[in-house]
């Protein structure tokens, strides 16, 4: 920058100088810097003509302020190069790393456009890039389904199951991923694989349930039999332990079925005006018949008059099973408080009992097939380990959860809410 300041005071002064020899000082300095001026701005114009062509222009060659303009942006420009090289690297891996899993993956441009897409989404989806770039996603992807979800707003954990818009035979779950604000992403994962061995698995079940009643059945009547006609003390202490046995195999072969109908929905649904407060008496009753039933204080708290829509028979089931259980572990002569409760959003049928507890780290598998807290404690009673798994169906079915909340040595507490679309006043008749 300096450069520049004595480079024109030279030219001022040496011009001036000359004139005041001819006797035109003024007029040779106005010539001189005019001059200077044109200089500068050829020189700012060659300088304009390099940024628009850097690689087929030199730069201008000039001394000062427009060297260090020139070199400035030269570094400038060479750091942005690098840091280009590095950003295609980084984006050239993460697009082979994404092209290589199984899952389709289309990232979605404004108005659902699609501005990038996996082999697998051409592979699932028929969705394939470059070629269907800046075409709108639901164009390619007509299944209503997914439709709602591309239109209405997405949560956490929102995923619709289609069917493949390429081979009937393929199920995809689908999701919309979002990321870094507003961007979002198409997720579509096969789950062809998975649903034929959940198939298989309730067909397995349902096949070995049926097989295993007949033979069982006829087994339980021969020691039935055997039991009332035999007075040998030998057999005295042995047949009732057969006789307990093949009753809780009875027991566990018929919540496997119930289980297998709830899961294919072979069973429809019929869903009908229940009076609850009526409706749980009856329950208890049946659980003081229980053999493990030992002075417990069962009671009837907080009973609202509101009837509740549901399909009595798995009603019955999935409340029956929580009440028994609060009868099977609990100690004898302890307090069960049975509950039907309504506010505003809601209605509880809950179960709680002042028993053992269960551990924290248990109440996230209580729903699960055969999982038991206590598998002594639980053969003990006769427990099949499938209760829960069928009370989870159930509520399931009536788009009601179940929720669990316990602490060792205080008790448990079993709630079963239901959506408030399924409470209705009492009908009238």
């Amino acid at each position: 920058m300096q450069w520049d300041y004595w480079r024109l005071l030279t030219i001022v002064s040496l011009s001036g100088f000359v004139g005041l020899l001819f006797g035109q000082m003024m007029t040779f300095m106005f010539v001189a810097s005019f001059a200077y001026a044109l200089w500068l701005q050829n020189t700012w114009y060659q300088l304009w003509h390099w940024l628009q062509k850097p690689k087929k222009k030199r730069s201008p060659s000039a001394d000062g302020v427009i060297d260090d303009v020139c070199r400035e942006i030269e570094q400038v420009r060479q750091q942005n190069s690098s840091r280009k090289k590095k950003l295609a690297g980084y984006l050239k891996r993460f697009q082979s790393a994404t092209a290589a899993l199984p899952d389709g993956i289309i990232v979605l441009g404004d108005y659902d456009q699609v501005a990038w897409a996996n082999t697998s989404a051409a592979q699932l989806l028929g969705v394939r890039w470059p070629r269907d770039s800046k075409v709108r996603v639901n164009n390619l992807i007509r299944d209503p389904a997914f439709q709602k979800l591309l239109i209405e707003p997405v949560e956490e954990g929102d995923v619709v199951t289609v069917v493949s818009p390429l081979n009937s035979a393929i199920t995809l779950e689908m999701k919309i991923v979002r990321y870094m604000g507003n961007g979002r992403m198409l997720i579509a994962r096969d789950l062809t694989q998975t649903i034929k061995l959940q198939r298989m698995r309730r067909d397995f079940v349902a096949n070995v349930s049926h097989e295993l009643r007949t033979p069982l059945t006829v087994l339980r009547g021969y020691l039935e039999t055997f039991t009332e006609q035999t007075s040998t003390e030998d057999w005295a202490s042995v047949l009732p332990i057969m006789r307990q046995q093949t009753d809780r195999m009875h027991i566990m072969i018929k919540d496997l079925l119930s289980l297998s109908q709830l899961e294919t929905g072979e069973k429809k649904l019929h869903s009908v005006p229940i009076n609850v407060s009526s409706f749980l008496p009856a329950i208890v009753d049946d659980a003081k018949c229980l053999r493990q039933f030992d002075n417990h204080d069962i009671q009837l708290d907080g009973m609202s008059e509101q009837w509740l829509m549901a399909d009595p028979d798995e009603l019955r089931s999935a409340v029956s099973n929580l009440v028994f259980n609060a009868v099977k572990y609990t100690p004898p002569a302890c307090k069960i408080e049975v509950s039907w409760q309504v506010d505003e959003h809601y209605g509880y049928i809950v179960v709680r009992d002042e028993g053992e507890g269960i551990a924290e780290h248990h109440l996230d598998r209580l729903t699960e097939r055969f999982y038991r807290v206590d598998s002594g404690r639980a053969s003990g009673t006769g427990g099949t380990g499938l209760g829960l798994a069928i009370v989870k169906h159930v509520l399931q079915r009536h788009d009601a959860v179940l929720n669990v909340t316990s602490e060792l040595g205080m008790g448990s507490c079993f709630t079963c809410r239901f959506p408030i679309a399924k409470i209705i006043d009492k009908p009238l008749v």
